[in-house]
């Protein structure tokens, strides 16, 4: 079966992905990963695990995440020194290489 069936909970055409994206944008562009887990969670079909996966496994400047990940143009997610995501920018946030920033 295709992208949408989320082990045996149904079929949403949206990934989790698509709804961290969502969720991001909705809080405003940038949030705390719980504002975004528990937006996300609303939704009904991912656990918070999955959640915190798929948040970790696209954050450019996560490292580990980079071990199993390493295509840097997936990467969509940008971990702040506050501890709050938002949108990555290479414009704004530099590039990064199995993530460390290089330039």
């Amino acid at each position: 079966m295709t992208g949408g069936y989320i082990m045996g909970r149904g079929y949403t055409p949206e990934t989790c992905l698509d709804e961290v994206k969502k969720a991001l944008m909705g809080l405003g562009g940038r949030a705390s990963a719980e504002e975004i887990v528990l937006t996300v969670r609303k939704k009904g079909h991912w656990s918070d695990e999955t959640i915190w996966q798929c948040m970790e496994s696209n954050t450019i400047n996560f490292p580990p995440a980079c071990r199993h990940n390493t295509d840097i143009d997936s990467k969509i997610l940008f971990l702040r020194e506050d501890g709050n995501y938002e949108f990555y920018a290479t414009k704004w946030h530099g590039r990064y290489e199995r993530g460390k920033r290089i330039v």
